[in-house]
């Protein structure tokens, strides 16, 4: 997937079933937000699948822009702050909340910065093989892709060692390993190859959400959906 039209509107869809399948299975309130993330990564994938059909092609330029922006945006300016502000909302114990909302604060500075430079600098699609490759206008010289990855990095992806939930610690491995080997193989293409961060959390997020309906119980009942009978603080 990412790498045609085709494979993005592929991709949209199978998360959509994966969405509705974890959504399906809630029955805590708070565990909706982390449910929904194959959602969001959905509606990430079909802006693309845009992007895709309206490359080199003048008169959809407009449309095109557009589906940059909002893929962008769910790149840049959701994930920062949804993937921390939804752990914490399921987590229980006091400490690793205190410690969670600091990265929600991490993540509201990330997703304010990357709104800026969405707006200063107009970002276009173009193609870099088998991928694309988001550029900014000229005057984007004096930005740091290394260190706005890292940065970005800190909100998206430490939150996952903070949290209790169930499979947390082996999502967040799993998204530094795909974020390594996406650097590594697509480098000029990073953003566009994140979409496999999609098919990553969005397996371990239905699989989480299935285990804690397993493993809920007199647990559920005294401690919500979250906590794991191995983990506390």
């Amino acid at each position: 997937m990412c790498f045609s039209a085709t494979g993005s509107f592929a991709a949209s869809g199978l998360l959509v079933a994966i969405g509705s399948g974890a959504l399906s299975r809630i029955t805590f309130a708070p565990y909706r937000m982390f449910a929904a993330i194959p959602l969001l990564f959905a509606a990430q994938q079909a802006a693309e699948g845009i992007v895709w059909l309206t490359m080199d092609q003048a008169d959809h330029i407009w449309l095109q822009r557009t589906a940059v922006n909002v893929f962008l945006a769910f790149a840049l300016v959701v994930w920062p702050l949804w993937l921390p502000l939804s752990l914490h909302r399921i987590e229980h114990g006091a400490v690793r909340r205190r410690a969670l909302l600091g990265f929600i604060c991490a993540g509201v500075v990330v997703s304010i910065c990357a709104t800026v430079l969405l707006i200063r600098w107009q970002p276009a699609a173009q193609m870099a093989g088998h991928s694309i490759r988001y550029v900014y206008s000229l005057g984007a010289e004096s930005l740091r892709p290394g260190f706005y990855l890292a940065a970005y990095s800190i909100p998206t992806v430490v939150p996952f060692f903070i949290s209790s939930a169930s499979l947390a610690r082996t999502t967040g491995v799993a998204l530094i390993l795909s974020l390594v080997a996406a650097t590594a193989i697509e480098r000029d293409a990073l953003t566009s190859v994140w979409c496999f961060f999609a098919a990553v959390l969005s397996g371990l997020v239905l699989t989480a959400v299935i285990l804690e309906q397993r493993l809920g119980g007199d647990r559920r009942s005294h401690h919500g959906l979250v906590v794991g009978a191995s983990r506390r603080d």
